[in-house]
């Protein structure tokens, strides 16, 4: 009896051995396509924000879309219209090669000393009466929703205080509820609003409760709400308010006459 167990626990464990060996050969083989289409999905997303395309209509057509071969035709539009830079809490453009603007993430960003911290901004670029100009400026935006950490692009137009758009592509909120932030009505609400006052001072967007008035004089700077889902709603404002405040000093730059970017 003792016998028959050793061979069948030599079995098993020589089976769970060989699985494990293939699932990590699958996984090591796939790595690449996978890359592909994570930067795919961020380039896809930063391309809605920036007014490029439309956002998804719902996560079903999100998934036939990144399994149809589209990937490939996102990566050269994004190299073609889009500039993506590196800067320092400072608002500085710093030249690291080895690092992938697109790929860093916000929260892990957040974890790291000040001054070691980088923040991506991406250049939407039109050429106008023969010359290039900047169009939009693209930032991530990342922060708390009720069950879970929300990440999206917010674009402005080259004022520096209208909204150009914005995209959410990941989130785990309550589907029907929290989870429609990433509905294209939701994020469509946002077009054309501004984040500044009327003194120049960042208000960013306030994601309401109910409905906003069109009358009230800070209409310009709110969104309407969605019913049921009001932490998740509250955690938008203030990731709007917490991403936009850590790129004024890049914003401020510009406005202040600054060069957006090294146009050498």
């Amino acid at each position: 009896m003792r016998q028959d167990n050793t061979y069948t626990l030599i079995f098993l464990g020589a089976v769970a051995l060989a699985s494990s060996l293939i699932l990590a050969l699958a996984s090591q083989l796939l790595k690449d396509r996978q890359d592909l289409l994570r930067q795919a999905d961020m380039k896809r997303n930063i391309l809605i924000a920036a007014g490029f395309m439309e956002c998804y209509s719902d996560a079903a057509e999100a998934r036939r879309e990144m399994g149809s071969g589209v990937c490939k035709d996102v990566h050269l539009y994004y190299e073609r219209h889009m500039r993506a830079l590196l800067l320092d809490h400072l608002g500085n453009a710093v030249d690291e090669l080895e690092t992938r603007p697109e790929l860093i993430d916000p929260a892990r960003e957040a974890e790291k000393p000040k001054e070691k911290r980088r923040f991506p901004v991406f250049l939407r670029i039109d050429e106008i009466d023969g010359r290039e100009a900047i169009t939009a400026y693209c930032v991530p935006i990342y922060g708390k929703g009720l069950w879970s950490s929300l990440y999206g692009y917010l674009a402005l137009e080259s004022d520096l205080d209208t909204v150009r758009g914005l995209s959410f592509y990941r989130q785990g909120e309550t589907p029907g509820l929290g989870a429609e932030i990433q509905s294209r009505w939701f994020q469509d609400e946002f077009k054309g609003k501004k984040i500044l006052d009327a003194n120049g001072k960042l208000v960013s967007i306030t994601v309401l409760k109910g409905k906003a008035d069109p009358a009230s004089p800070l209409a310009a700077h709110q969104v309407d709400g969605i019913s049921g889902a009001t932490l998740t709603t509250k955690g938008v404002t203030e990731l709007l308010m917490k991403s936009l405040s850590m790129y004024e000093p890049y914003f401020n730059m510009i406005r202040r006459g600054g060069a957006a970017y090294d146009r050498r």
